[in-house]
């Protein structure tokens, strides 16, 4: 009817809770959206909707609001997920479709709101209940390197095969995809036109003066943060400091392994003097534990752009790690950071050389962070899902 405004909801669509599980740099990319929407933009927020995954199984299939950044939002949880994720035993990402089929007629979908997802398999259950809703895809790596982080369908080749197709499927039918890196721009070029690099965003503290320093002279505490999964190599981090021997500049070096999953228990025996296992903890506490490190290491085998990165850097923390994904890309080998090959003697060369000038890799560290501000890096994300949330 003439003269009645007609209401465009965004549908925000993750494998988390969007508070606090689990600890990993999409749920704070996430996070860092919807502050920036929360605070610019409060307006609107009364128009979103997180479709996600809870702890808490008696809040499957209800529409609840939860408090964020200030501010109430809608959210409906479609499937329980497990807390300790060393200890999974069914496929996450399975029983959110699942939960998805069962609930998604709850959301009531239409040609005039916009589903942003940030998890693959969203897509085609999202697509199912509403064929003509516009679909805004955020992609945190490249999709094609997701076959080799399957944990339950590994030697299912047909699974593996089927899910590719899939992919390809959604990158040639969503109406616009958002990316962090240039791997994840070649790989989707053949399939879709409207593609659109931006990058993952930081909330940058003061560092008063502009560094940070040794508090002893000397590195004393490395740090890992992430998902202890095959493809984050955590085991060669651990080696390069257990296995330092007589090295001046390790000696009595500890690592501190922040985060779990399903190389957890294969990992645990490593505890001891020198290595700390803190298991999962809220995101808001990984703060502490890089405000108590020298040294952020790195060792994946495929990445998009590590939110870890980019906190750490906003901290002063130097970083180590491995040139895949878009992380070559966010971070200045041999300025605030240094690249290593994956292995133990690579990790530990990397200390020796960012321990001789510490100082200079964590000032350019903390300058070259600026660049990655949540409100700036999100009011160009906002204005690319304002072309579909009207």
């Amino acid at each position: 009817m003439e003269g009645i405004i007609q209401v465009s909801r965004l549908f925000i669509y993750d494998t988390s809770n969007f508070i606090d599980f689990p600890i990993g740099g999409q749920l704070t990319s996430i996070g860092n959206f919807l502050r920036y929407v929360c605070e610019e933009h409060p307006e609107r927020v009364k128009d979103i909707m997180l479709v996600g995954v809870t702890l808490c199984p008696e809040e499957i299939g209800r529409v609840k609001r939860i408090e964020l950044y200030g501010q109430q939002i809608g959210f409906l949880a479609v499937a329980a997920a497990e807390g300790d994720l060393g200890n999974t035993s069914r496929s996450l990402r399975l029983m959110y479709v699942k939960g998805l089929l069962r609930f998604g007629r709850l959301l009531k979908l239409t040609k005039r709101d916009c589903n942003y997802i940030h998890t693959p398999e969203a897509y085609g259950v999202v697509k199912l209940f509403s064929f003509r809703t516009p679909c805004v895809i955020f992609s945190h790596g490249s999709y094609f390197n997701m076959e080799r982080g399957f944990r339950f369908f590994q030697k299912n080749l047909l699974v593996k095969k089927g899910f590719t197709c899939y992919l390809k499927w959604l990158l040639k039918t969503a109406d616009r995809i958002l990316l962090l890196d240039r791997d994840s721009l070649r790989d989707y070029g053949p399939y879709n036109s409207n593609l659109v690099r931006v990058s993952n965003s930081i909330v940058c503290p003061e560092l008063p003066e502009g560094c940070r320093r040794l508090k002893s002279g000397r590195v004393e505490e490395l740090l890992f943060v992430g998902r202890l999964s095959r493809d984050k190599r955590v085991e060669p981090i651990i080696r390069a400091v257990t296995e330092a021997g007589s090295d001046e500049i390790l000696q009595g070096v500890r690592l501190t392994v922040v985060g779990s999953g399903e190389e957890y228990n294969r990992l645990i025996p490593y505890e001891g003097d020198q290595v700390h296992f803190t298991g999962a903890v809220a995101p808001k506490e990984v703060r502490g534990y890089m405000e108590k490190a020298d040294i952020l290491v790195m060792n994946s085998v495929f990445e998009g752009v590590p939110m870890t990165i980019l906190e750490a850097v906003s901290m002063g923390l130097p970083v180590i790690s491995t040139n895949v994904g878009g992380i070559g890309e966010v971070l200045r080998f041999g300025q605030d950071s240094e690249e290593t090959d994956g292995t133990p003697e690579g990790i530990r060369q990397a200390v020796r050389r960012i321990a001789a000038a510490y100082e200079v890799y964590s000032k350019n560290a903390y300058e070259n962070s600026g660049a990655y501000d949540y409100r700036r890096i999100n009011k160009r994300v906002y204005g690319l899902l304002c072309d579909y949330w009207r």
